[in-house]
């Protein structure tokens, strides 16, 4: 909690200081990117089903009472389970995110997320197995890695913008419990392994983003990404490596609402299975200055091991973004 109030207490500073910058803002030919300009939001992700992928990587208990101790890079099972025991995860994760012009197209990123998970072993069947030898649950709420970066934004044509940028995150988390294991790993899968370093313990990851926004007609927007994260361990674990790319198309009114898909990859390079694939229609408002922007989608997982989301058990995930742009 004490970390939590450090981290708020200078996420405000930072916004006061930056105040007269932000007053000295006007509108310009760019403020129709997303990319480019003040904006202040909070991002929710709740799955729409429980998960039975082995997410949290711990195995059931064997004749020891012992169980696993945490996660693969990407959230995926690391150990597994024991034979014949299925595991169910859930998951919820926040952040707050500020996007803030500093001069020319230069912009600070931050973001401070928390999540929760809880993940519990259990037998196929009454028959199966033992309840006793099946690990109980573990579920718990933790504040994530805060991040911290910059991006450059510029126009090449009025109608295309250029992106590249750099993010740090910080591991604020020492020492996770089991608990808090079990809820990283569940909340990594959240968002179909995209944004992964909001909840990855025990490293540091820094993200390289280069990307691209069009507007070719006034009404159609284009955007596209793509990221490298380089996980440094903080301890005795393994550093981790993932290519992320994503794509949206949008159809917008003349008043802001709009409706549209996003195709996204991400490719665990170190972990075993080295691609997720999911995709989500959303509906959304964005104004065409100034005011309030809203969100909301349904991400699908694709393949294994998350998907096909709508079948029972896979990852299916309610994707809410709200906030202000100035």
């Amino acid at each position: 909690m004490r970390q939590l109030a450090l981290s708020l207490a200078a996420l405000s500073l930072l916004l006061t200081a930056t105040a007269p910058v932000l007053a000295e803002q006007t509108v310009t030919e760019e403020s129709w990117a997303k990319s480019h300009g003040f904006r202040l939001g909070v991002e929710a992700d709740v799955l729409a089903r429980t998960i039975e992928a082995n997410l949290p990587g711990r195995k059931a208990a064997s004749g020891d009472g012992t169980s696993g101790d945490g996660t693969g890079g990407d959230g995926t099972s690391g150990g597994g389970t024991g034979a014949g025991v299925e595991e169910r995860s859930f998951a919820a994760s926040f952040a707050v995110v500020a996007q803030i012009p500093l001069f020319a197209g230069l912009h600070l990123d931050a973001e401070l997320p928390f999540a929760y998970g809880s993940s519990q072993a259990r037998p196929p069947g009454p028959a199966e197995a033992d309840a006793a030898t099946v690990a109980p649950e573990l579920e718990g709420f933790f504040f994530g890695n805060p991040s911290i970066g910059l991006h450059y934004v510029t126009s090449v044509f009025p109608m295309m913008m250029l992106i590249g940028g750099l993010t740090a995150s910080i591991p604020v988390t020492q020492d996770p419990s089991d608990d808090t294991k079990a809820a990283a790993a569940a909340a990594q899968a959240l968002r179909g392994y995209v944004d992964s370093q909001r909840t990855l313990l025990d490293h540091v990851p820094l993200r390289a983003r280069g990307g691209i926004e069009l507007r070719p007609i006034e009404a159609f927007y284009v955007r596209s990404d793509l990221v490298a994260m380089f996980a440094i361990p903080t301890g005795d674990g393994e550093t981790e490596f993932f290519i992320e790319h994503a794509s949206e198309a949008e159809l917008r009114s003349v008043g802001g609402f709009g409706i549209g898909a996003r195709l996204q990859a991400v490719f665990p390079l170190t972990q075993t299975d080295k691609i997720q694939l999911a995709a989500e229609p959303f509906v959304g408002l964005e104004p065409p200055t100034s005011g309030v922007y809203f969100r909301a989608g349904l991400l699908v997982a694709l393949d294994e091991p998350l998907g096909f989301g709508l079948d029972q058990g896979k990852l299916a995930t309610v994707r809410v973004a709200l906030g202000a742009k100035f």
